[in-house]
């Protein structure tokens, strides 16, 4: 990792330095993709301005902040930085983790050439139109299940917003609630 910083109007001392080297740990603590820390501080009358820039491949992160000391200038702007760095891993894991509707439906209908069926071509089959509902967006398993009582129906196909997967949720006869969650091999 290159670390570079520079001083304008303002003399940067051991003290300093090691500072900014402590900032640049921290900071690559939480991301360990850094390749460049940039750090320019700057002096003018009472108060005093730290820029911090972090770049990585494909991104890079900045931040600046002004206060009346240098020391809590430069821990605003490195805080700026771990605050825009946690939002991004956050979204990056989001993104990882959410599975897209395609894929379920992919997963839940595998390719025919893979299945083997034993059915008699020559009769055909008969569908019953049923009138049971699937849910409109995501649910948790008790959102379908509060859903699932208030419809009166008996079965209800869902989306659960947990393992982006798609669940069954029934009612027996003897009132009592089952849960179904295919398992994906």
């Amino acid at each position: 990792m290159k670390i570079t910083y520079s001083g304008h109007q303002l003399k940067i001392t051991d003290d300093l330095h090691e500072y900014i080297l402590k900032r640049a740990e921290k900071i690559e603590s939480r991301f360990g993709e850094m390749q460049e820390f940039n750090v320019i501080l700057k002096a003018e009358k009472h108060r005093f301005e730290a820029e911090v820039k972090v770049n990585a491949p494909r991104i890079s992160f900045y931040a600046k902040n002004e206060t009346h000391e240098l020391m809590s200038a430069l821990d605003g702007a490195a805080e700026k930085v771990i605050n825009q760095i946690r939002r991004y891993k956050e979204r990056v894991k989001d993104k990882r983790h959410n599975v897209p509707h395609r894929e379920v439906v992919e997963q839940l209908n595998p390719d025919t050439s893979e299945v083997s069926t034993d059915i008699d071509i020559t009769e055909e089959p008969t569908i019953v139109p049923a009138s049971e509902k699937f849910a409109s967006k995501p649910l948790t398993v008790s959102e379908a299940a509060t859903e699932l009582h208030s419809s009166g129906d008996s079965l209800l196909m869902f989306l659960n917003s947990e393992t982006r997967q798609v669940n069954l949720l029934y009612q027996s006869d003897n009132g009592d609630y089952g849960w179904v969650e295919p398992l994906f091999m």
